[in-house]
């Protein structure tokens, strides 16, 4: 099989393109360019400036200047037409109809354009946080998307080089086991060099199942070519209503028209009506609606695949990737904010005298420490979470002097990192955790112990603020410490440590129902009587949820997470080093 899903583009240089000298030089002083550590007043309780220093110094820059991106934009896009030979397998709205951009407010334009060699691809993409694009693996696998990537998002139109928001590539990933023959695990994320303002969607999660019922009508939406045989992108955002098809007639289809068993039930499926042979028998996604969302119940339940060539072969389907079979793994590359921004989470540890240090993570490995400051002797505890979602770690700090809850984060109108009062959330609960989404609504909510054992769950508004709160467990949590952060069941949906008095770790696996966010608790451990945990995310780099625990003597272990909701919730533990009892805070 010969995908060749971004195609092999015509052998010619556009005078769109930024000249390959300014290219290297607007590259070269991207990093001159970065703004030096941000200062800001004291905050409450006497803290401290509360941007970490070395998150401040490794704060994401832009990748090359806005023209540039522009250019990238637009020279991609006019780049992008069909072979003279097309292949079998295209990337593939021919039918359909024209949208705007207020109707798919997350859609957004990716675009590769290499100035050196002339090469240019065009995709579609979603925007699934301020900062995050899902998109297909073909889009991206093998190409150096920081170096030559453009994405463009806020506009209906497809050469537009004046609306909209265009952003770089900060880092790209996509699935380690995508096979560009076989076009299995064709699924990406790239994360921006900057927030979007633009409205993200949600992915599908591994228990939307009816999302994928037969017959029932989901939409895809791209730029890609309108007729199978044409040469030239859509200039218009265009939308299709396509009805799911059951994965045996699906399979059946392909393997008569391609002669190969090329679809993988579990992972792909497809929508759609057979293609008639023709454009005005046809409805279907072509060339340059790779990488777009297929949007049912408002999440993305696919990404535009592959087809056959010319997209309008008799008896075919388009495929799709199924989101929801891969949420636990692109969720994770979605929420990965760190302190060092390498995909990793990192670790903050406080001395009695108010000293701050930060060890980033190297995989099972820490970082020698580095000292960030003094004053932090008021918090009686962090936590590390991206309450807004920008890619800048927050820090969610309870002030021993009053009691109350507050916030450090970017702001990004001054460019500096500043507090604000958390003032929808009680201050004296007696344990609080932040395990990410546990509403549905892709925003990190807040989960806190009263002393009564009562569990309250307060949903956040994305804001770094909460909606008032809902209780879900009535006096049964008495002295429990809660924590985690993350998925560590591989479903793709956050869930909640909880250990109880006598030791024994809980695995509570998350629903995202707001009522009953839980469903029935799991055994994982027993014998965690640790004097700390720390639950910031993936530690390790694998997309997995770890821990970080300090047992009495001081030694610091990490429990690398599997994705096994069972008492293999956790690898062999690692040892991260000793002396840590000289730290009375760690988060």
């Amino acid at each position: 099989m010969i995908p060749a899903l971004r195609g092999r583009l015509r052998p010619r240089r556009l005078v769109t393109a930024f000249p390959a000298a300014a290219l290297a030089l607007a590259l070269s002083c991207a990093g001159v360019l970065a703004s030096q550590p941000a200062t800001a007043a004291d905050g409450p309780g006497g803290l401290p400036d509360p941007g970490v220093a070395a998150q401040q110094r490794a704060t994401p820059r832009p990748t090359a200047s806005t023209k540039e991106l522009r250019d990238r934009v637009i020279a991609a896009a006019e780049d992008q037409a069909t072979q003279a030979e097309t292949p079998k397998n295209t990337p593939f709205i021919i039918g359909g109809s024209e949208t705007t951009i207020a109707g798919a407010p997350w859609m957004v334009q990716l675009a590769y354009y290499d100035d050196a060699t002339g090469d240019g691809y065009f995709c579609g993409g979603t925007l699934v946080a301020p900062n995050k694009v899902l998109t297909a693996a073909h889009c991206v696998a093998g190409l150096d998307w920081v170096k030559n990537g453009a994405v463009l998002a806020g506009t209906t139109d497809l050469y537009d080089d004046t609306n909209g928001t265009v952003a770089g590539v900060w880092r790209q990933w996509n699935h380690p086991n995508y096979n560009p023959v076989t076009i299995k695990n064709d699924i990406a994320v790239l994360t921006l060099d900057r927030p979007l303002e633009q409205k993200w969607m949600r992915l599908a999660a591994a228990g939307d199942t009816p999302w994928y019922t037969p017959g029932q009508t989901a939409t895809v939406y791209g730029w890609g070519l309108t007729e199978g045989a044409g040469t030239e992108l859509s200039s218009k955002l265009r939308k299709a209503d396509l009805p799911i098809v059951d994965d045996t007639t699906c399979n059946s289809a392909m393997q008569s028209v391609l002669g190969e068993d090329d679809f993988v039930e579990g992972s792909m499926f497809c929508a759609g009506t057979p293609a008639g042979g023709t454009d005005a028998t046809t409805k279907s996604p072509c060339n340059g609606d790779s990488g777009g969302p297929v949007i049912y119940g408002n999440k993305i339940i696919g990404i535009v695949s592959w087809g056959v060539a010319g997209c309008t072969g008799k008896g075919a389907y388009p495929v799709f990737t199924k989101v929801s079979s891969y949420t636990w793994a692109a969720q994770p590359r979605i929420d990965d904010t760190d302190l060092s921004y390498d995909g990793r989470a990192d670790l903050l540890a406080r001395t009695p005298s108010g000293g701050l240090f930060e060890q980033d993570s190297k995989g099972t490995s820490l970082a020698q420490r580095a000292y960030q400051g003094n004053g932090w002797q008021s918090a009686s505890w962090v936590l590390q979470a991206d309450l807004d979602r920008d890619f800048f770690q927050d820090l969610i700090v309870r002030d021993k002097t009053d009691g109350k809850l507050y916030r450090s984060y970017m702001d990004h109108t001054s460019g500096e990192f500043t507090w604000m009062q958390i003032s929808s959330v009680w201050g004296g609960y007696k344990s609080y955790a932040v395990p990410g989404d546990l509403t549905g609504d892709a925003r990190p909510d807040l989960v806190a112990v009263d002393a009564d054992g009562s569990v309250y769950l307060y949903p956040g508004k994305g804001n770094g603020q909460f909606y008032g709160r809902v209780k879900v467990v009535d006096k049964a949590w008495k002295n429990v410490k809660i924590f985690g952060h993350g998925d560590l069941s591989g479903d793709g949906r956050a869930d909640l440590l909880v250990r109880s008095t006598d030791g024994t770790l809980w695995l509570y696996k998350g629903t995202q129902q707001e009522k009953a966010p839980w469903s029935s608790r799991i055994k994982a451990r027993t014998g965690w009587n640790f004097t700390s945990y720390v639950a910031n995310g993936d530690v390790t780099g694998d997309g997995i949820a770890d821990v970080i625990t300090r047992d009495s003597g001081g030694k610091l272990w990490l429990y690398p997470g599997t994705n096994k909701a069972s008492s293999s919730l956790f690898g062999s533990r690692i040892a991260l080093g000793s002396g840590f009892n000289q730290y009375n805070l760690l988060f």
